[in-house]
C-alpha cells in the first residue's frame, strides 16, 4: 500500500474514533428528562392531562433512547465493554404508527378540503 493511501485509511480511522467520541460526550452531557407526570404537572400548570401523559411518554423515549446511544457508543469505542447479548434495544417504543388506526390522522384527513375537488 502506498503512503497517501495509509495516510488516509488512519485519517478516517481517526475522524470516525472522533466522531464516536463526540457522540458519547454528547449524550453524556444530555440531561435526563423529567418523565414523573406530577412533576411535568408543576412544570407545566396549564397543559391537560393528555399533554402531561404524551410529554411524559415522550420523554422516557428520549431517556432511552440517550441510555442506548451512550451504551452503543461506548461498546463501539471499548468493544470489550458490549455485553454478551447485545444492548437492549427497547423496540416497542420506537415502532412506527399505523395510521390507519391512529384516531387523530383520520379525524384530519376527515377534515381536509381535497384541492381538485374544488
Amino acid at each position: 500500500m502506498n503512503k497517501k493511501v495509509k495516510a488516509l485509511k488512519k485519517a478516517m480511522n481517526k475522524a470516525l474514533h472522533d466522531s464516536h467520541s463526540r457522540l458519547l460526550d454528547t449524550a453524556l452531557n444530555q440531561r435526563v428528562e423529567v418523565t414523573c407526570p406530577e412533576k411535568l404537572r408543576g412544570m407545566y400548570p396549564d397543559f391537560t392531562d393528555l399533554q402531561i401523559t404524551r410529554m411524559a411518554r415522550l420523554n422516557h423515549k428520549i431517556n432511552v433512547a440517550n441510555d442506548f446511544l451512550i451504551e452503543e457508543q461506548s461498546a463501539w469505542l471499548d468493544p470489550s465493554s458490549r455485553p454478551a447479548g447485545g444492548i437492549e434495544y427497547h423496540a416497542e417504543l420506537f415502532e412506527e404508527r399505523v395510521f390507519e388506526d391512529d384516531k387523530e390522522l383520520s379525524t384530519i384527513i376527515s377534515q381536509q378540503v381535497d384541492i381538485d375537488d374544488k
